[in-house]
């Protein structure tokens, strides 16, 4: 029983046209990592490999570290991709986005939508996260007393 070459190539070429993800992706590296930072002094670095580090201008020697997986930098790549140059308010939330493959920064100083503020409050939601993977519960409690301080 024989068979030609060219009837494994059809079916070689059919199952990788079917198993072939047709939706564009975004990948990133852990080297890139977005940058969220609000008008009240807060800033959210999110890494690519999901990591996270939360500070405040005023508590420059507290923040918190968060778990691999805790946080997508996906959004903040789309939005800033999407960002148009709009006049800074003062509620404005800036993202920036640093990709390593090309060892470039984008920014957007005023974002629109609610992914830098749920992403922020998440942030908050979490911190015992930050603390069970070894962060400070002094820093933890600073970082909240300013937090509920500004609300």
């Amino acid at each position: 029983m024989s068979s030609s070459p060219f009837r494994f190539l059809v079916a070689g070429w059919i199952l990788l046209s079917a198993c072939g993800n047709t939706s564009p992706r975004i990948v990133l590296a852990e080297l890139d990592y977005a940058e969220v930072a609000n008008t009240t002094g807060w800033q959210l670095r999110i890494y690519g490999d999901g990591s996270a580090s939360l500070s405040h201008e005023q508590l420059p020697a507290h923040h918190l570290h968060y778990p691999v997986g805790s946080f997508s930098a996906r959004p903040a790549r789309r939005i800033v991709a999407k960002c148009r140059q709009q006049l800074i308010s003062p509620v404005c939330t800036s993202i920036r986005f640093y990709n390593s493959a090309v060892h470039e920064v984008e920014d957007c100083p005023c974002a629109s939508g609610n992914w830098a503020n749920e992403v922020m409050e998440q942030a908050i939601a979490d911190m015992q996260l930050a603390i069970d993977a070894g962060a400070s519960e002094r820093s933890c409690r600073m970082l909240l007393r300013q937090w509920l301080a500004a609300r």
